[in-house]
């Protein structure tokens, strides 16, 4: 066919009046050979069975306003403003638009942490579609591959599974999993298992796990001993926590400076065996500051409210003056979410941790708690300290936050790159509301402004949309 194809083409280049033949022939095979050469092939029959019709959808649409807003925040490719619009559409009990299901799927796929928010807009249609792809899946309702693994085949899976795994099979069934963690954790000889199984107790944690980590305190792998101590320190009351304020009451005396440590106590000569078993073994709890820091992370602040008859405030102010506030106030930084009041801990232990120890400390506390945390200690941080503080808490802030610093970013000198321009984190998170009624401060404060006044403008679209229409009397 290819020869004749060759020969066709030829014969339409000399033409009929120089190389003779007959024009309607010559046409005529060109039109036959031309399909045949390059013409596609008939697709094959299906033989696969259709897919199934998509369910009903029982949820309420959006209405074209939020419609509106959540194809601008697609187009931006702004991951807080999704999460904004998603959890706004669900308090409505609303779902997304069906044409854009899809991008939305595309979107939690390539980003693992959208997905927990996008499957709540998702509606029946979506989870219906979820379940046509095979990357769609997580959104389709199923169960997770992972999960079909036997709880006695989990510590083959590779190793970046194993503790995700056993997590959610300990939050699925809390008591036949911790029972599985303790019998393999007694049978197990790898260090890397036994470490696996103590992290997977962190889901649930609770005080039913407690001889379990007591006894991996004797484990012979630091890194098994210091995962157990880290979980135990979360626990209370614990054996730990009371062995801990026996060492505070026996090493340490109240003077006129502060606490100090007792002479001729267990803190002026070495730990024995017992203090080493409730000390990490990865280097951050060696001498006498580590030894009183280990001891301070394993009580709650409340001990020092009832062991010096005194508020959060007062103590933490006893505490910060004395010789020893550092390590005493690095160990209560690991307890602050114990707190009753967090605030006045906060701004004493900030005064004596790094800025990352600061910024790990603020990530620790629960959403609320940080954002007190944040506008109590920030006085006197610069500007790249108080935007890393800041990007870490979670949208929206409450408007009493997203006052305090907004004065806080008003009163700082802006850093010469961001010149002119307001703080992206401030508009993105804070109180929408608030920012609003502030138009006139941010511009006259921040006069480049295009981009990030944009992104408060669609924010504050984003609330009007979902807005309930005011009626007309």
């Amino acid at each position: 066919m290819k020869a004749d194809w060759s020969k066709t083409v030829q014969d339409l280049l000399i033409g009929t009046t120089r190389g003779g033949g007959d024009p309607t022939v010559l046409l005529a095979d060109c039109a036959a050979l031309g399909v045949a050469a390059f013409g596609a092939t008939l697709p094959q029959e299906s033989t696969a069975d259709p897919l199934p019709l998509a369910p009903p959808e029982q949820a309420n649409r959006p209405r074209p306003a939020a419609r509106a807003v959540l194809e601008a925040i697609m187009s931006l490719d702004d991951e807080v403003l999704l999460t904004e619009w998603c959890a706004l559409a669900k308090a409505n009990d609303v779902v997304a638009e069906h044409r854009m299901l899809p991008a939305l799927l595309s979107l939690g796929t390539a980003r693992p942490g959208l997905r927990a928010a996008v499957v709540e807009v998702l509606g029946a249609r979506g989870r219906w579609l979820a379940g046509t792809r095979q990357g769609w899946t997580w959104a389709s309702g199923a169960t997770p591959l992972v999960d079909e693994v036997p709880l006695d085949e989990i510590l083959d899976l590779p190793s970046a599974q194993r503790v995700r795994a056993l997590r959610r099979r300990r939050k699925a069934d809390p008591a036949g999993t911790g029972a599985f963690i303790a019998t393999e954790f007694v049978q197990s000889r790898r260090s890397a298992d036994r470490q696996v199984l103590i992290s997977a107790l962190e889901t649930g944690l609770n005080p039913q796990d407690e001889p379990l980590l007591e006894a991996a305190l004797d484990d012979k792998a630091a890194a098994v001993h210091d995962e157990a101590l880290r979980l135990l320190r979360r626990l209370k009351p614990t054996r730990l926590a009371a062995r801990a304020a026996h060492r505070l009451r026996h090493g340490l005396r109240l003077t006129a400076d502060g606490l100090d440590v007792r002479p001729d106590e267990l803190w002026t000569r070495p730990a024995d065996e017992v203090e080493q078993r409730d000390l990490m073994r990865d280097g951050s709890e060696k001498g006498v500051a580590g030894r009183i820091r280990a001891a301070a992370a394993s009580v709650p602040p409340s001990y020092w409210t009832s062991t010096l008859k005194a508020d959060d405030a007062q103590a933490a102010d006893k505490l910060r003056r004395g010789p020893w506030a550092g390590p005493l106030l690095r160990g209560v930084a690991d307890q602050l979410a114990a707190a009753k009041d967090p605030r006045p801990w906060a701004v004493a232990a900030a005064e004596t941790l790094t800025g990352m120890e600061q910024l790990e400390m603020l990530a620790a506390l629960p959403a609320k708690v940080a954002e007190q945390a944040v506008v109590a200690v920030s006085k006197n941080w610069h500007y790249d300290l108080l935007d890393h503080a800041c990007a870490q808490l979670p949208a929206p802030w409450s408007a009493e936050t997203t006052r305090a610093l907004m004065h806080r970013y008003a009163a700082l000198p802006d850093p010469r790159w961001r010149s002119g321009r307001p703080p992206a984190v401030l508009l993105a998170r804070g109180d929408a509301d608030l920012l609003g009624a502030s138009w006139e401060a941010l511009t006259r404060r921040w006069p480049e402004n295009s981009l990030e006044l944009e992104v408060l403008r669609l924010r504050i679209r984003l609330r009007e949309s979902f807005a309930q229409p005011q009626e007309v009397p």
